[in-house]
């Protein structure tokens, strides 16, 4: 596979995740594009000789499965439960969500800011920068989902574009 190959496999993988949100079967191109984008960010790090970028977007992806699975129980106890119990669970839980995302977040701008440094597409820092303001006035304000979708878009841009130099691998 060459390095064309891996960003277009990547790209097309951002699109899949980002259709997820069709209901009834958004969660089949989520973990498709989930699938599609790690295989074709392994390729880059290994054709770039980086294997920080691919670690740095396995962990969200990992913690994204983690958030999932403990919003599904916060919920679930919630609905079991009443009174103060409940309050508290759903208290603990939530905190737990917004502290993995902000990791979550960290790690995604570090491995984007590496990919336009190492593919030579400036984009990816826009996009990172986008992440990082999305986050900040999701919680202010949330606007933020706007930010970080357009960081997403950014990043797809950024798959699907030509390096602005020669690469050397």
């Amino acid at each position: 596979m060459d390095l064309s190959t891996a960003k277009m496999l990547a790209g097309i993988g951002m699109i899949l995740k980002l259709l997820g949100v069709f209901p009834t079967v958004g969660w089949i191109f989520s973990l498709v594009g989930l699938i599609l984008f790690l295989i074709g960010i392994y390729n880059i790090s290994q054709m770039t000789n980086e294997k920080r970028i691919f670690n740095y977007l396995l962990i969200p992806a990992v913690l994204l499965l983690i958030v999932s699975v403990i919003f599904s129980v916060v919920l679930f106890g919630a609905l079991l439960t009443r009174g103060l119990f409940a309050g508290g669970v759903a208290v603990a839980g939530f905190v737990t969500i917004v502290v993995l995302g902000i990791v979550a977040l960290v790690y995604k701008m570090k491995a984007y800011r590496m990919l336009a440094e190492v593919l030579k597409v400036p984009i990816f820092n826009t996009a990172a920068s986008f992440y990082k303001w999305g986050a900040i006035l999701l919680v202010v304000f949330g606007i933020g989902f706007v930010l970080m979708f357009v960081g997403d878009i950014l990043a797809i841009v950024g798959f699907f574009s030509k390096p602005s130099e020669e690469i050397s691998s």
